[in-house]
């Protein structure tokens, strides 16, 4: 889905922009003018009369139905068209600076666990924000800001209860898991279409669609995912020794490292006196009988490329 845009239209003599269904904002000393476009959720507009262009910029998803959990080109498109209206002018010759686009899965692990098994990779730096605990984690470079989030979580606390009740109608249910990755495009003229720009109209036909998912797939190829280790099915098997033995067994594997040899070292380095030789001797085989029970992963619990495939198809 094309959620948040910023498009920007330089004006023509025959072009006759009308403000006066707008909400004026703010006017800099600059001459830029500010304007909102009032809807479910507003969207920005810059006028610059000196130079005479407009930018655009907000999402024509919460503009339109007031929410991003669903996607379709014609609502899109509506809330484009409305905007016109407004402002008697074609705005689909726009030229795109900046756009997000992203796809919502629905995955059975917790959102949480699988967004802490991404990690940067390939000139990608990492960012995670101490407010957003643990529900979003942030991957940038010069050109693009990828982004995996916990969508459910986003839905609670951004909407309200009538807008949630109008969610729930598109599918969404708060028992279950719903995860968006999403690539904000800051330069993507160098991204997508070798350095030339695009306009609004050209990011909505079909070649153009199938270019974005496939973007979006090779872009989350970009970032390195953790190795997981099984999580037993049992509560006997998930002892507070046990989940700490497979929270250290995780970090070993990810790291290459081996864990019973740590643990191993450890127990050497206890003094004689703390354990004698047969106090280790069992500390080792109860040790070695809980790691019997760890296993890895046979696919990797933190990869959600089959799901990212799957709902870019849909």
């Amino acid at each position: 889905m094309i959620d948040y845009i910023e498009v920007t239209k330089h004006l023509q003599c025959k072009d006759t922009l009308n403000l006066g269904h707008l909400q004026h904002e703010a006017e800099y000393a600059s001459g830029l003018q500010k304007f909102f476009v009032n809807g479910c959720r507003n969207m920005e507009l810059q006028y610059n009369p000196s130079l005479n262009f407009i930018r655009l910029k907000g999402s024509p998803l919460y503009f339109i139905q007031g929410h991003n959990f669903t996607w379709k080109k014609e609502t899109f498109t509506e809330a484009i068209r409305y905007i016109e209206k407004l402002l008697s002018l074609n705005l689909f010759d726009s030229v795109v600076d900046k756009f997000e686009y992203g796809k919502i899965m629905k995955i059975e692990s917790k959102p949480q666990r699988i967004i802490s098994g991404h990690l940067a990779g390939n000139g990608l730096t990492m960012e995670e924000r101490t407010k957003d605990k643990s529900n979003i984690r942030y991957f940038n470079d010069s050109n693009v800001s990828l982004k995996l989030y916990n969508a459910g979580t986003n839905i609670q606390h951004k909407q309200g209860l009538t807008m949630k009740d109008i969610i729930r109608e598109a599918g969404w249910n708060p028992k279950d898991n719903f995860l968006k990755f999403e690539s904000h495009y800051k330069k993507p003229h160098l991204s997508l279409n070798n350095g030339k720009g695009f306009s609004l109209s050209d990011m909505l036909i079909p070649s153009f669609e199938k270019l974005l998912k496939s973007d979006l797939y090779n872009q989350y190829q970009r970032i390195e995912k953790m190795k997981s280790i099984e999580i037993p099915s049992t509560k006997k098997e998930l002892s507070s020794g046990n989940i700490i033995l497979l929270a250290l067994a995780e970090i070993a594997l990810n790291q290459g490292k081996d864990l019973k040899k740590l643990i191993d070292n450890y127990i050497k380095a206890i003094p004689e006196e703390v354990l004698n030789s047969e106090d280790k001797k069992a500390r080792r085989k109860q040790i070695k009988s809980m790691l019997a029970k760890v296993h890895s992963s046979e696919m990797n619990e933190f990869d959600i490329s089959e799901q990212l495939a799957e709902a870019l198809n849909n």
